[in-house]
């Protein structure tokens, strides 16, 4: 008898084979008749079992009698619950596990229209190799067995993934930077970076595109690849990016206005963006090792700014920041005994600060903190604190008509050209108490300082010289320099290399050779020159004519006298002390005889007026 088991509902084709089976009259299941009994032929016949339950015997009947009994089992139809898994491949081929009941029997698998034998593990489970789908989407699972055919649960075809793009395409080695993916067949996906998981997958209803955080990772370049049930995708590249380092910037001050160019250091700052509180700065260039940039800093309010680079890998912030300071130009008010305090922003005064008699030169410490003046009427030196824009101290007593004043480049002493007494004080500036008096010439006036802070040069109004003064030792080094008649004043170029002093008897301005101390030209200018200053690129010297009422311009690179006298203050003006702020942009030259400041906008040489204090005559800028 094949089958020898059925569904207990009956209908199962059972097919018997035996002899002398002719003329058969009935086939009995137990005590009950079968239906469908066909002759085949005298040796086989074929009938439909009736319902049923357990085992019983099937015997077959015919005139000559009644054969014996063969044992027939009934079985349970199937129940499919569940597969372990729910997706996969359109091409198959993956192992998944049937749970359900009654499905000891089971003769096949059906997967839509595709049947696979299966792998009886026990009558609550199967394996089953998964076959290869038609198209992809969702398919019939159910349980083929003598009992029947049981319920279906879902199985889904999945496409392999495919991925087209990452944004963005780099980000911190740190992990923890948000990405989305975009391309085809990605629902279900888990994401890896050289194959770390990242984390927080979303994948959008239509399965084109996802989100997620990156994982941690090493500098460089990592594998991005998708895997659902369907597959494993194609890959794309992320790159990492270490996390950037700011270790200084210079300078560390600059105005307020913005636009100070300034250099940052640190590591991995390929692709660094910079602010200054929050707003950015302009003209962001990073070298190609990714150590240093160059930029222009945005407008801030005065004080500390904290500075911040950011790249793809990351944030980091500059120790100490940046002071932002509103620049200005201090200028001595000789009649006055007061120095003007001018906004270089709005170029009005802002303050006026009461010093000692006849202040005549001042000079800004190089961290803009403090001025020092000299007051000429007073054998002492005031000091400003620059930001409350007050007289600090009792005032320093120096030699007899002190006229100028020099800051070392480190801030740290402040030199004085005493021209009653034939001698320059050295102040130190953090006790602000004269250290060292040195003996020059006659009556030195003129005082400044090379850039690397080793020498000193002093105009001896009183003769035709220069003294240059070691700052090592604080003594005169070798023979002074003869240069034109009453030199008053003296400025260093910004490398150092040349010195030039305003003759202010023999209306030529000498230029000094610092390497061998000696004159390597002799320049006509105006009459009566006086002050002098020096533009931060060095290209330019401004010299103020006093007796002209004029400044002239010398070309550094020519050492020559480049267009007409701009002419400043009026009829009257006495110009004498000039001053360029740290940008290069202007010039301000104080006028004592019509009490103004002129401003000379250095790309074209025109000027406008600031009403000053009555006489003014030093400048300073800070």
């Amino acid at each position: 008898m094949s089958p020898n088991q059925g569904s207990t509902g009956g209908g199962t084709l059972v097919t018997f084979t035996g002899t002398n089976l002719a003329g058969i009259t009935a086939v009995k299941f137990g005590t009950r008749p079968a239906t469908g009994v066909t002759q085949v032929s005298p040796t086989q016949v074929t009938a439909i079992s009736p319902a049923g339950s357990g085992t019983v015997g099937v015997t077959v009947t015919t005139a000559g009698g009644t054969s014996n009994p063969v044992p027939f089992f009934y079985v349970d139809s199937p129940f499919l619950c569940s597969l372990s898994a729910a997706s996969g491949p359109l091409a198959g081929g993956g192992t998944i596990t049937l749970t359900g009941d009654e499905l000891s029997t089971a003769t096949s698998v059906r997967f839509g229209a595709n049947s696979v034998v299966p792998t009886v593990v026990s009558d609550r489970q199967l394996s089953v190799t998964v076959p290869a789908g038609a198209v992809i989407g969702p398919v019939a699972v159910s349980v083929v067995t003598p009992g029947g055919t049981s319920n279906s649960v879902t199985y889904t075809y999945v496409g392999v993934p495919a991925i087209t793009a990452i944004s963005p395409i780099t980000g911190t080695s740190a992990g923890g930077t948000s990405f989305t993916l975009t391309g085809t067949n990605l629902t279900g996906a888990g994401v890896t970076f050289n194959g770390v998981p990242a984390s927080a997958i979303t994948v959008n209803p239509g399965g084109t595109s996802l989100t997620g955080t990156t994982p941690p990772g090493v500098s460089g370049a990592a594998t991005v690849q998708v895997t659902t049930a369907g597959g494993t995708s194609n890959s794309l590249t992320y790159t990492y990016v270490g996390m950037p380092t700011a270790t200084a910037i210079s300078p560390i001050t600059g105005t307020s206005a913005g636009g100070t160019a300034f250099t940052l250091t640190g590591t991995n700052l390929t692709g660094a963006g910079v602010t200054f509180n929050g707003v950015p700065a302009t003209g962001v260039t990073v070298n190609p090792a990714g150590t240093s940039l160059t930029g222009t800093s945005p407008a801030g309010t005065p004080g500390n700014a904290t500075i911040q680079v950011t790249t793809p890998g990351g944030s980091a912030t500059v120790p100490g920041g940046f002071t932002y300071v509103l620049r200005r130009v201090y200028v001595t008010n000789a009649f006055a005994n007061t120095v003007s305090v001018i906004s270089t922003a709005t170029n009005t005064v802002l303050t006026t600060v009461s010093v000692g008699n006849n202040p005549s030169g001042i000079a800004v410490s190089p961290n803009d903190t403090r001025a020092y003046v000299a007051n000429s009427g007073a054998g002492t030196v005031s000091v400003i604190n620059t930001a409350t824009n007050t007289s600090t101290g009792t005032p320093i007593t120096v030699g007899t008509n002190p006229r100028r004043v020099a800051i070392t480049p480190d801030g740290t002493r402040a030199y004085v050209a005493n021209s009653g007494s034939t001698t320059v004080s050295v102040i130190n500036t953090a006790t602000n108490t004269v250290t060292s008096t040195i003996t020059s010439g006659a009556a030195p006036y003129g005082v400044d300082i090379t850039p690397d802070g080793t020498r000193v040069y002093v105009t001896n109004s009183g003769s035709t010289t220069v003294s240059v003064i070691n700052t090592a030792t604080n003594t005169v080094a070798g023979p002074p320099i003869t240069v034109g008649t009453t030199p008053r004043n003296v400025a260093i170029t910004p490398d150092g290399t040349r010195a030039y002093v305003t003759n202010n008897g023999s209306n030529t301005v000498s230029v000094i050779t610092t390497a061998t101390n000696t004159v390597l030209t002799t320049i006509p200018v105006g009459l009566g020159p006086h002050g002098i200053a020096i533009t931060p690129d060095g290209t330019r010297a401004y010299i103020t004519n006093n007796t002209a009422g004029t400044v002239s311009v010398i070309d550094t690179a020519t050492n020559t006298v480049i267009g007409s006298p701009i002419t400043v203050g009026g009829v009257g003006a006495n110009p004498y002390g000039v001053a360029i702020i740290p940008d290069g942009t202007r010039a301000y030259v104080a006028n004592q005889g019509s009490n103004t400041v002129s401003v000379i906008t250095i790309a074209t040489n025109t000027t406008s007026s600031i009403t000053a204090g009555t006489g003014p005559f030093g400048v300073a800028a800070a």
